[in-house]
This record gives structure tokens, C-alpha cells and sequence, in this order.
């Protein structure tokens, strides 16, 4: 008998938001208290927009279908942390290319030229929680926001300022877009990016200290900007492209189960826990695919096995168990 849709988005609630570490919760920024850390344990906040199992089931939806077209993947690196304000100061020159590229403030503010990017310098150092010349801390962070090649280089900037009010608001940060054509370095990148660096500590005195899920949050959160700005965008971590499984779909000609199930048929493979369990979160997401009446649901319980075995198929099986001992 076949589930009904509640009880299928149910399900794929429970499972997909284990798989995309999606939380039901909506913390703002303002009632962290003074000197948290930034999301240190906290899955990705959706930001209430979630906050039924239906939304939530739509969300998980949307993530798989855009990881089975091959969605391009964003790109969110933090970069070396600068200390102290020399450090600060040079990265501006760099990320500026020294006052050539036009910087953009947290307040849409444009500066250009050599002049105006050292009156920046001389507001970060003063302004808010003062910073000094020399420091031993992390007083800025500077992440690179980038797309694949012959992205609109316009949707990427775009996407970057809204990305960078959401999850930065309250804090100093500058933001410079680099394009090929552009950047006036004698080796530009083909791939449309932004530079973004933001003060480490808020007009508030909270100090960022982003950890590995923050980082995640972040390519969530440009991925979803980009898609806002129609560019197809989506993001998984490393686990969910690493699978070493084989997966077949089986059409069973039972007059009670017109639907397809899945089997899993695993290779005699040694994996870590945390594989472990992603691979748990995609068998049962695809076994409730499959038992949906809907036509798309199952289709994409299809696409899903096909995926995930091309990409166990590309993983280089020339890896020794000492190589694996030291990754």
C-alpha cells in the first residue's frame, strides 16, 4: 500500500534534514550572547522559512534534484585570517589590487583609488572595536565566494551582497569582484569570484569564530542567493561525493507495490562512521522516494541510484590503506 503524501514528506523530513544537517530552528544573530562562538554546533539555520515538514520535504526535493542535474558547485574558501591591522591593510591593497577594483562596504558604499581605500583602512582601524598595527589574533576573515566559468560575473556579485548583509550583518566587511576580464593581475582567474573580508569583531564587540558547520551554512546560503539571482547552484559537502556504494532501483511486478524499491548492494569496502551514516540517510530517502505515488518522486529514487553509482565508479581504487590511515 502506498504511503500517503504526508506521510512521505514526513519521512523525507526526518531523513533529509539528517542528510543536509537542515535545523527547524530559527536563532537570530542578536540573541547570541556576547563572545558565542558562531554557530559552533548548530546545523544549517533556515531561517524559519522551514518550519513545516511539507517546506522542509520541498527543501530536501530541491537539493537532490539539483545534485542529480550536476548543479554547479559553489565555491566558499576562507582564506588565511589577517592579524593585526598591517595584516588587514594589505589584504584591502590585495583584494582592491591596490585601489584599481572597486571596493563595496556593508553600507553599498563604492571605493576606488588608492586614497579612498586608505581612509577604509583608517575607519577599520578606529572605528567599532579598534584594532592594533601588530596582533597575535585573527582580526578579519576573508572568504572567496566563487562560480564556475562563464557564470554571469554581475548574478555572482550580486548574490555575494545579499549573502553578505544575511549573514554578516552588524560587522564591517569590504567586498571586491574579481572577473578575467577585469582584474588587472597578469594571471587573472577564469572563474568569476568575490573577495570578502569581514571584521572578525561586530559593532556589538561578538567576535566571529567560524567552524567547519559555519562554513557549510555559508555555501547554503550563497548557493541560495545565486538560485535567487537565476544562476543553478547547490552545494554538498565532501561525504556526499565520496560514496562507495552501488545502488540498483528493481521494478517489482507485485500487485500490491506498483512503485519501485530499492536495493542496496554493497561492496566489501571498509568506511568511516560518518560515511557510514550519510549512506544510512540516502538508502532510507531513496526507499521513501521510491514508495511516493508521485511520478517525480520515484523518477528521482531513479536518478538517485544512478548518481550516486557514476560517482562510486569514479572513485580511484589505487588508494593503499596506509595512504588511507594518513588522510
Amino acid at each position: 500500500m502506498t504511503p500517503p503524501p504526508s506521510q512521505i514528506d514526513e519521512q523525507l523530513d526526518e531523513w533529509g534534514s539528517r542528510l543536509f544537517n537542515v535545523s527547524t530552528e530559527t536563532l537570530p544573530r542578536s540573541r547570541r550572547s556576547k563572545g558565542s562562538p558562531l554557530g559552533s554546533a548548530k546545523p544549517v539555520s533556515t531561517g524559519g522559512r522551514l518550519s513545516t515538514p511539507q517546506a522542509r520535504a520541498a527543501y530536501v526535493r530541491q537539493k537532490l534534484q539539483a545534485m542529480v542535474r550536476r548543479a554547479p558547485q559553489v565555491v566558499v574558501k576562507l582564506v588565511k585570517a589577517p592579524k593585526g591591522m598591517k595584516g588587514i591593510s594589505n589584504n584591502l591593497t590585495y583584494i582592491s589590487r591596490d585601489g584599481q577594483l572597486e571596493i563595496e562596504d556593508q553600507d553599498g558604499q563604492v571605493i576606488q583609488g588608492k586614497d579612498a581605500v586608505a581612509d577604509l583602512k583608517a575607519e577599520w582601524r578606529d572605528g567599532g572595536m579598534p584594532i592594533a598595527a601588530d596582533s597575535t589574533m585573527r582580526d578579519a576573515f576573508h572568504l572567496v565566494l566563487s562560480m564556475p566559468t562563464r557564470t554571469d560575473p554581475l548574478s555572482v556579485q550580486r548574490a555575494a551582497r545579499d549573502f553578505a548583509a544575511r549573514e554578516f550583518s552588524g560587522f564591517q566587511y569590504a567586498m571586491v569582484l574579481h572577473t578575467f576580464e577585469t582584474d588587472p593581475d597578469p594571471n587573472p582567474s577564469q572563474h568569476p569570484h568575490v573577495h570578502l573580508t569581514v571584521k572578525a569583531a561586530g559593532f556589538d564587540g561578538i567576535r566571529l569564530n567560524p567552524r567547519k558547520a559555519d562554513l557549510q551554512r555559508w555555501r547554503e546560503g550563497f548557493a541560495e542567493a545565486l538560485r535567487e539571482h537565476g544562476i543553478e547552484a547547490t552545494t554538498t559537502s565532501r561525504i556526499h561525493r565520496t560514496t562507495q556504494e552501488r545502488w540498483t532501483v528493481r521494478h517489482l511486478h507485485e500487485a500490491t507495490n506498483k512503485g519501485k524499491t530499492l536495493e542496496r548492494v554493497k561492496r566489501m569496502t571498509r568506511r568511516h562512521k560518518p560515511a557510514q551514516g550519510v549512506m544510512r540517510n540516502y538508502e532510507q530517502v531513496m526507499r521513501t522516494l521510491a514508495r511516493s505515488d508521485r511520478g517525480e518522486d520515484r523518477q528521482l529514487a531513479a536518478d538517485l541510484v544512478r548518481y550516486l553509482s557514476e560517482r562510486s565508479r569514479d572513485i580511484p581504487k589505487t588508494r593503499t590503506p596506509e595512504r588511507d590511515r594518513s588522510s
